[in-house]
Formats: C-alpha cells, sequence, structure tokens
C-alpha cells in the first residue's frame, strides 16, 4: 500500500510513461497491476511486445499515445523520460487527466546541474506538478552518484489528483 494515498500495486491500473523496453513495466506486472506501457520508440515497444507475448502477461498494453478515456488510472509513473519532452508541463497535464481521484503521479528525471543542458531542476518539476494541480506535490534527491568523476542525482517528483474538497 502507498502510505496515506490508499494505492496499492495489486489490482491497480497503472501508465508506464516512456517505458522504453519494460524494465518498470516487468515490475509493475510483477506487483500485480495492470499496464498500459507508452513510448514514442516502435523499436522499444516491439521489444516490450515480444516480453508480453514470451510471459503472457494479459493485463499489459503497449501504445505510442496516452490513453485517452478519462481519469481511471491509480497511477502514473516516468522513469528518466520527462526531460526529453518537447512540452513537458503540458504531457503532465495529459496524463494527470488519466488519474482518478487521489491517484498518483511519481516521476524521476537527472536533476540538470550549472554546467549542464540534459535534465529538469527542483523548481521545474515542482512547479509542473503544481500546474498541472497535483496536491502535496514534493520533489526530492533520492541519491547522489559519481559517474566518471561527476556527481548526477536523480530526482524523484511526486504528486496526488486531488479528491473532491481537497486543496490545491
Amino acid at each position: 500500500m502507498t502510505e496515506g494515498a490508499g494505492i496499492a500495486i495489486d489490482g491497480s491500473a497503472v501508465i508506464d510513461f516512456g517505458c522504453g523496453t519494460g524494465l518498470l513495466t516487468e515490475q509493475l506486472v510483477g506487483a500485480g497491476a495492470s499496464v498500459e506501457a507508452v513510448d514514442t520508440s516502435a523499436a522499444m515497444l516491439a521489444v516490450l511486445d515480444a516480453k508480453i507475448v514470451e510471459r503472457n502477461w494479459a493485463t499489459v498494453r503497449t501504445g505510442t499515445n496516452i490513453p485517452s478515456g478519462g481519469s481511471t488510472f491509480d497511477l502514473v509513473v516516468c522513469s528518466s523520460v520527462c526531460s526529453f519532452l518537447d512540452d513537458y508541463p503540458g504531457t503532465l497535464n495529459e496524463l494527470v487527466g488519466c488519474l482518478r481521484p487521489g491517484g498518483l503521479f511519481i516521476q524521476w528525471d537527472w536533476e540538470r546541474s550549472a554546467d549542464d543542458s540534459h535534465g529538469l531542476t527542483r523548481n521545474e518539476i515542482l512547479e509542473a506538478l503544481g500546474g498541472a494541480g497535483l496536491v502535496e506535490a514534493a520533489v526530492r534527491a533520492a541519491f547522489t552518484v559519481e559517474i566518471h568523476g561527476q556527481s548526477m542525482t536523480p530526482l524523484l517528483g511526486y504528486g496526488q489528483h486531488p479528491i473532491s474538497g481537497q486543496r490545491t
């Protein structure tokens, strides 16, 4: 159970946005979730589609577009993809529109350093989460790792779709 959010992965409907070859999707399916795996790369989705067939996953669907049809998902996860989006705030709004009231949005992306043009800043993430109407939005550093003499920090950003009467 996700503490305070009333979400258990087992039985949840999840969007894995920017799913790639499905490494996170595998974990979600293993925990009992139904997953809409979304990626713009046909080659990445082909790898995931082969896993779906090989492992007989009846609860996973793939596609190149964010699912339409209303606020039906319990969780949206985005793993190292938001910093690559042409319109991060707009895409975030679209993804949040898929969440049911009380549903969670969680992303992680590398923190952009002063000498790097890739990644997102804590403020960019927090502004986008709040701009999408998420409540209890927060950003924190997950850890720091040294790679080729450079410190890199993945940021974890998250928020909850408001429940009726909940303040943003």
